[in-house]
């Protein structure tokens, strides 16, 4: 009974993978490191839109709520932000960062008029607005390599990853302070916090541990055997935490309430994932494959692909809109 159960399970997660696969609709805005582009790609037909020019060496972006913008970190060597016009299919303005190069890890901010990213190698966590390109905040972290960040909804703070500093900014973003510098296993990157706050994920890439801790900075779970533990994503309810590994070519599945791993989706030889985003209605996680030059849509009930887009050259940050442009 238990193999006849298991077989009924296994067709049902698999026909349910074109069902899921035909809801899809709007646009994903991807970087394009080594062409220094985004790619926007129609999700219904799979294809290629339009690519728009970034800076010099993009890595990261995001997209406001309505899908009308997007913002990219053009890091290395680009020290900018492109803002796109999604809707116009076109760079609205790029905004120069003299002060604060080597911009990476972003978020929107909750008046979907700001952005919060880090800076490097300035050794801030900079706000900025990206429709008149003002500098509304600078904020420093006093630690070596600021790169990733993670802000909760109520925004009163602000977490960065310091990698070779080896520890976490907890930063005040109304009074501009750090609030606290946290320990962290070494070379500290991924990171994302719960909506309500209480909890943060974060990976470290020396030894390849992802780390749970409360507000608190109490420990509640540890999990090894990673290689490049690259991204953090939560599902819809947050009752899931996904981590895609870059070395190991896997995304690891957690339910992030019991700290129970659920399983582990492996790629395809090579395939280097990084980026990851969620779609925002659908337990949908779109990952991209840097070294096959494409992301993938995964259902994360199933743990499966269910539809796969090209890409430019190395994408890395993928962002959704609810768009449906055409060329």
């Amino acid at each position: 009974m238990r193999a006849l159960i298991t077989l009924f399970t296994g067709i049902l997660l698999f026909t349910n993978a074109p069902v899921l696969s035909q809801q899809l609709e709007g646009t994903l805005v991807v970087v394009n490191k080594s062409d220094n582009s985004v790619s926007l790609i129609d999700i219904n037909s799979a294809t290629i839109v339009n690519t728009l020019p970034t800076g010099q060496g993009p890595h990261e972006i995001v997209v406001t709520r309505d899908g009308l913008w997007a913002i990219s970190t053009d890091f290395v060597g680009g020290n900018s932000l492109t803002v796109f016009d999604l809707k116009a299919q076109k760079v609205a303005r790029t905004i120069q960062l003299k002060e604060y190069p080597g911009p990476h890890g972003i978020r929107i901010l909750k008046n979907q008029k700001e952005v919060a990213f880090t800076s490097g190698r300035s050794k801030h966590l900079v706000i900025a607005n990206f429709h008149t390109g003002e500098i509304t905040q600078a904020i420093p972290t006093n630690q070596d390599t600021t790169h990733m960040v993670a802000i909760a909804d109520s925004q009163e703070f602000a977490y960065t990853t310091n990698i070779r500093s080896n520890t976490i900014s907890k930063l005040n973003l109304s009074d501009g302070f750090i609030t606290k510098q946290i320990s962290t296993e070494l070379m500290p990157e991924a990171i994302n916090i719960t909506k309500d706050g209480s909890e943060i994920w974060y990976g470290a890439n020396r030894e390849g541990l992802v780390t749970v801790f409360s507000n608190t900075q109490k420990v509640l779970a540890q999990f090894n055997g990673f290689s490049f533990p690259y991204r953090v994503l939560f599902s819809h309810k947050e009752q899931k935490a996904l981590v895609p590994d870059f070395n190991n070519h896997y995304l690891r599945f957690f339910d992030r309430e019991t700290k129970l791993e659920l399983g582990t989706l492996n790629f395809e030889k090579q395939a280097g994932p990084q980026g990851i985003t969620l779609h925002p209605k659908l337990d949908i996680a779109f990952v991209s494959l840097n070294l096959k030059n494409k992301v993938v849509a995964i259902d994360i009930k199933s743990r499966t692909i269910i539809k796969e887009f090209p890409t430019g050259n190395n994408p890395d940050g993928v962002g959704y809109s609810s768009l449906k442009l055409t060329p």
